[in-house]
């Protein structure tokens, strides 16, 4: 058990002594501990080495008066909590007194006596109200301290918006992200708002719009931002919403990171990829390939001639051309799948289509290319990061899903170009799905870098679909 607390120390100051002998036993008796003193220089001494919780002081004494004994322990700069003590006709000291800080005071009457031990407990709960919030305050002030510090080393912007309205704040390092000074940045939300890629702006107001009338409390989304010199920046936005007993927005509090170098990094990294693979596939089909059809010519030529000296060996001759073959068509089909397809304006339907023939001749699943109205595509980067996306889900598929068909769809309607690739697989499980693979994270890293949103729709036994969704109205549009 914990040890009970000290009692609380009380200093009495008078030069009555008979008075102070009373006032020291009624406030024993609540069980207060008790320091007597008779007069203001005596007083000052011992205050010098203690420091009691709360001070009786009479202001008319002898030798040194409370008022001059406040006025030293000012000058000090040694202020102790004080109710003050005084006779008839001076209740105008005594207010004054109150407000220069006494806390309370109590008339020499005749129920001075009852009443003090109320006044000592009333002033002794009001000075632990004032330590209290000292002390909050302190931790208030170290917290912001350390807090402005933490914003001061990040590289990521501190912004909150606050609940209802969209009262908002942005620090320096946010405004500084868009090239902007604090002051130049006003502090609303519209200003954010105003400033949203013309093709992310729907995309997230409507996730904005859809967190705060959901449940959730993280918030998280990539989209870009206009710099001061006329640019766009990409940005991460995060942040954590508190909300109130009703589950309505009170505050949403997060931070706003630059992924510009990040985002023209992972591109570089995809364009690297994408050169590799056309320079696999070339050799596949210029190297291996050629020298497998070299090879298969002699074997014809080889079987040609043995087949009247040695009939035994030209059945042998005859499966190895059939090998061959085989080996050559798998060649070119690879290399066909590594090497990039000529993109003209129809350039994904077709190397979709190839993509869907090319999986169904396997034999292992049907596949199939769907595009009710063509898809027109201006920018070739746009659609290269699709069909890559497109290939990633179909071996996926393949590898994982023991699917029996898989479809491929393509379709725009007004400014939204979708791409799904769908099975009728095995689905997975919550566990598998937490778990996402290199191959995922390749595709959704792919459709990062170009704007678009990668969702995975999948139920256990019930097959998956990798749905890839873009607003591009200026890179893809239906055809007329």
């Amino acid at each position: 058990m914990e040890p009970p607390p000290a009692p609380r120390h009380i200093l009495v100051v008078d030069d009555d002594e008979g008075l102070l002998v009373l006032m020291s036993e009624v406030l024993q008796a609540e069980g207060f501990q008790v320091t007597t003193l008779d007069s203001g220089a005596r007083a000052f001494d011992w205050l010098v080495e203690h420091t009691p919780d709360l001070m009786l002081l009479d202001l008319k004494m002898k030798e040194v008066g409370g008022t001059t004994l406040l006025k030293r322990l000012r000058r000090e700069d040694a202020p102790v909590p004080f109710v003050v003590v005084t006779g008839q006709g001076d209740e105008k000291i005594a207010v004054d007194l109150m407000k220069q800080g006494a806390l309370d005071y109590v008339m020499k009457d005749s129920g001075l006596l009852d009443l003090l031990p109320g006044v000592v407990k009333r002033a002794l709960e009001a000075t632990d109200r004032d330590r209290a919030l000292a002390a909050a305050q302190s931790r208030l002030r170290d917290s912001e301290t350390r807090f402005a510090s933490a914003v001061a080393a990040t590289l990521d912007g501190v912004w909150e918006v606050r609940f209802p309205g969209s009262d908002s704040y942005f620090s320096a390092r946010f405004a500084a992200i868009l090239g902007l000074k604090p002051e130049e940045l006003p502090q609303t939300f519209t200003s954010w708002e105003s400033r949203l890629h013309p093709e992310d702006r729907v995309r997230f107001l409507d996730s904005y719009q859809a967190f705060l009338d959901g449940e959730g409390s993280s918030f998280s989304n990539e989209h870009r931002l206009r710099h001061q010199d006329g640019t766009y920046r990409w940005v991460l936005a995060r942040a954590l919403l508190v909300r109130d007993a009703e589950g309505k927005p009170l505050r949403l509090t997060g931070a706003l990171t630059d992924l510009t170098e990040r985002k023209q990094l992972e591109k570089e990294v995809l364009r690297i990829s994408d050169r590799e693979q056309w320079r696999i596939g070339q050799d596949l089909h210029d190297g291996l390939g050629q020298q497998l059809t070299a090879i298969e010519f002699m074997c014809q030529s080889l079987r040609a001639d043995i087949a009247t000296a040695r009939p035994d060996l030209a059945d042998q001759v005859s499966r190895m051309c059939q090998f061959l073959r085989d080996a050559i068509s798998q060649t070119r089909s690879l290399a066909h799948g590594l090497t990039p397809f000529m993109l003209d304006a129809t350039g994904l339907q077709a190397a979709l289509s190839e993509l869907a023939q090319r999986t169904h001749s396997l034999g292992r699943v049907a596949c199939r290319f769907e595009c009710p109205s063509p898809v027109l595509f201006k920018d070739s980067e746009v659609a290269g990061h699709l069909y890559r996306i497109a290939q990633e889900a179909v071996g996926n598929a393949l590898k994982h899903a023991g699917a029996s068909e898989i479809v491929i769809s393509l379709a725009a309607r007004d400014d939204i170009v979708r791409l799904e690739i769908a099975d009728d697989g095995r689905g997975l499980s919550r566990v598998r799905k937490s778990v996402q693979g290199i191959g995922l994270q390749v595709m959704r890293h792919r459709a990062n870098a170009i704007g678009a949103d990668l969702t995975l729709d999948t139920k256990r036994g019930q097959g998956s679909g990798v749905i890839c969704t873009l607003r591009r109205p200026a890179t893809a549009t239906p055809a007329p």
